[in-house]
């Protein structure tokens, strides 16, 4: 290959390099950011936000690799004699690049639903206190209704749903307690787990073992040495009052 034509060709990789794209990834992540402080203002809970920055920093490194990348080539061009005509690498530009479609929380939300619950339908909004809520999905858990469960979560939207694990996770506490008979401990994590984990199943069944044990670790441990499952919204609030249900029918040891 000739000077003349390896200089076209990387003249033509430099511009394909995907630098708006991860600019516009950028602004995507910032928006979801937005959208989950608000949903999380009134909640306890952790939803992920760290995760979140945590990937945006990942991403802002990719971008700076890329830009040191289209540099090097223009470095080498230069030396070649081929850089005085090199197209101009495409960089992100402030002002150009098309504003990301909104992120839709509750279009999120009911497609995560849904697809834990392995169910499928619309969503018909609903404005429920967290504590009717609550109450509703117990009932339904108790009844071993899972159409219910879902519908109801599905419902009520990710404002309503990201705090249901502080209404859940004290009784989750109180109620190990009560079947053991003393403080719950991150060694009995396993065992309620194992114990709990066909009925929480029936109504949430894409909810695997871990994550039960993740939520149960969390409540009973108060949050200490757990596995950390909060990067999933929905799957913690669906997961919490099918545990209160599941913890509710066990008997005391010992009896």
């Amino acid at each position: 290959m000739d000077v003349a034509a390896l200089a076209g060709r990387l003249k033509a990789l430099a511009v394909d390099l995907p630098l708006p794209a991860l600019d516009t990834a950028d602004h995507r992540f910032e928006a979801a950011q937005a959208e989950l402080k608000e949903a999380s203002r009134e909640s306890n809970a952790e939803i992920g936000l760290h995760k979140l920055g945590a990937a945006r920093e990942r991403l802002a490194a990719a971008r700076t690799r890329l830009s040191e990348a289209a540099a090097a080539v223009d470095d080498y061009l230069d030396s070649i004699g081929a850089g005085t005509s090199a197209a101009p690498v495409a960089a992100p530009v402030k002002g150009r690049t098309a504003a990301p479609a909104p992120v839709d929380p509750r279009r999120w939300w009911t497609e995560r639903v849904n697809e834990l619950c392995d169910r499928t339908g619309t969503a018909d909004p609903q404005q429920v206190p967290p504590t009717r809520l609550f109450n509703e999905l117990l009932k339904a858990a108790g009844d071993g209704n899972a159409e219910a469960y879902c519908k109801r979560l599905r419902d009520a939207g990710p404002e309503t749903g990201v705090k249901l694990p502080g209404l859940a996770w004290p009784l989750v506490r109180t109620l190990a307690a009560e079947h053991l008979g003393r403080t719950p401990t991150a060694r009995d994590v396993a065992s309620l787990r194992d114990k709990c984990a066909d009925k929480v199943r029936s109504l949430v069944p894409k909810a695997e073992p871990d994550h039960i044990g993740a939520a149960l670790a969390s409540a009973c441990t108060l949050g200490r040495g757990g596995s950390d499952d909060a990067g999933d919204a929905a799957r913690t609030a669906l997961v919490g009052p099918a545990l209160v249900a599941a913890l509710h029918r066990l008997p005391r040891e010992g009896r």
